[in-house]
C-alpha cells in the first residue's frame, strides 16, 4: 500500500462508518416503529373492542325497549276494551272482577312503563359512553396516522442519506488503486470497518486507545506504512 493512498482510503474509511452509524440508527428507527405500531394497534383494537361492545348493549337495551313499547300498546289497548265493557257489565260479581282485572291492567302497565323509564335512562348513559369512546378511538386514530407519517419521514430520510453516501463511497472507491483497495477492504472487515487507526497528539493509537510504542512511531512519523503492534491496524499521523 502506497503512503500517499491512505488519506484518500481515510476519507472511504470515515464515509462507511457514517453509512454504518446511518444504519444502525436505521434499525434502530424501524424497531422503534415497529414496537409503536404494535403497541398503538392494539390500543386501537382494544378500543374497538369497547366501542363495538358499547353498541351492543346498547342495542340489546333498545331492542328490549322496543318490546316493552310494543307490549304497553297492546295492554293499553285492553284496558281500553274492559273499561268499555265494564261500562254495559249488569251485575255486580262481573263488575268486580272487572275492576279487578282493570287495577291488575292499570299496575301492569304502569310496571312496564317504569321498566321503559329505566330503559331510556340507560340507554342515555350508554350512548354518553360511546360517545367518549368513539371520541377516543378517533384521537387515537390521529395520533397513530400522524406518528406513522413522523417514522416513515425519518426512515426515508436516513434510507436517502444512506444512498447518497453509497454513491460517495463508490466514487471515492474509483480514485484508489485496485490492489491498495482490497487490502484495506480486508483489513477493514477484520477490524470492524476501522482498518487505519490515526495516532492522537498524545501519540495513542485511536483504534485500540493503546499508546504507541516510540520506535513505531518514529517509523510513522519518517512516511512508512507501519501496523498499529497491538491491534494491527495501519497507523496514520496527519
Amino acid at each position: 500500500m502506497k503512503r500517499e493512498t491512505i488519506p484518500k482510503l481515510l476519507e472511504v474509511q470515515d464515509l462507511q462508518l457514517k453509512y454504518r452509524e446511518f444504519e444502525k440508527n436505521l434499525k434502530n428507527l424501524q424497531i422503534e416503529f415497529d414496537t409503536f405500531k404494535s403497541e398503538k394497534l392494539e390500543e386501537i383494537k382494544l378500543k374497538e373492542e369497547s366501542l363495538n361492545d358499547i353498541k351492543g348493549q346498547i342495542k340489546k337495551l333498545r331492542d328490549q325497549q322496543k318490546e316493552k313499547e310494543d307490549q304497553l300498546v297492546l295492554l293499553r289497548e285492553k284496558l281500553k276494551n274492559e273499561e268499555r265493557r265494564i261500562l254495559v257489565l249488569k251485575s255486580p260479581k262481573e263488575v268486580m272482577h272487572m275492576e279487578k282485572e282493570i287495577e291488575n291492567l292499570k299496575n301492569l302497565i304502569s310496571k312496564i312503563e317504569d321498566e321503559v323509564l329505566n330503559l331510556m335512562i340507560e340507554v342515555e348513559e350508554k350512548v354518553k359512553i360511546e360517545e367518549e369512546l368513539e371520541k377516543e378511538l378517533n384521537e387515537l386514530k390521529a395520533v397513530f396516522e400522524g406518528k406513522v407519517k413522523e417514522y416513515e419521514k425519518g426512515i426515508e430520510e436516513i434510507e436517502k442519506e444512506m444512498e447518497n453516501l453509497s454513491i460517495e463511497i463508490e466514487n471515492r472507491k474509483k480514485e484508489i488503486p485496485n490492489n491498495d483497495l482490497e487490502e484495506f477492504d480486508k483489513l477493514s472487515k477484520q477490524k470492524n470497518y476501522r482498518a487505519i487507526a490515526r495516532i492522537t497528539n498524545k501519540d495513542v493509537c485511536e483504534g485500540c486507545k493503546i499508546a504507541v510504542p516510540k520506535l513505531v512511531l518514529e517509523k510513522v512519523k519518517k512516511g512508512e506504512i507501519v501496523n498499529c503492534p497491538n491491534c494491527g491496524r495501519i497507523l496514520w499521523m496527519e
